[in-house]
């Protein structure tokens, strides 16, 4: 047993590959993840885990519903549910307010697997020279 594996994490991206790696890179180190396509099956996922979610990771852009009104149903069920919003549009203005408030919680697209953890380990605690890369290439994602 790993120390993360009562952490879940909610996968939300509309691209099946990088909802794939990301749920890999962070199940190599224990956590759980719960994978969603889309902010609808995101919002069903979430109410089917019963409160057991420690952490979203919500792309931006998706289809359907963008990530900033996934999060805010999210926030909104669970105030105190984590969010780390993934984009590969680095100029918007909501990016640029998130990236203002709290740049901890912005992670742009392309990112390296060390660079997702260390974001994830800064939300829900724990030291980021913790965990220990199976693959600790800086290619990015």
């Amino acid at each position: 047993m790993t120390p993360h594996s009562a952490k879940t994490i909610l996968v939300v991206d509309d691209q099946p590959p990088v909802r794939r790696l990301i749920s890999l890179m962070l199940g190599r180190l224990g956590f759980k993840t719960i994978e969603a396509g889309d902010g609808l099956q995101a919002l069903a996922r979430f109410e089917d885990a019963h409160g057991t979610i420690d952490l979203a990771i919500i792309d931006m852009v998706m289809p359907r519903m963008s990530g900033l009104d996934v999060a805010a149903e999210l926030a909104r069920i669970n105030p105190s549910l984590k969010i780390l919003y993934l984009s590969a549009y680095g100029g918007s203005i909501a990016i640029d307010s998130i990236r203002r408030r709290s740049p901890e919680h912005l992670l742009l697209k392309p990112f390296t697997e060390r660079s997702l953890l260390d974001r994830v380990f800064g939300l829900l605690g724990g030291d980021p020279g913790d965990h220990q890369t199976v693959n600790s290439a800086t290619e990015p994602v």
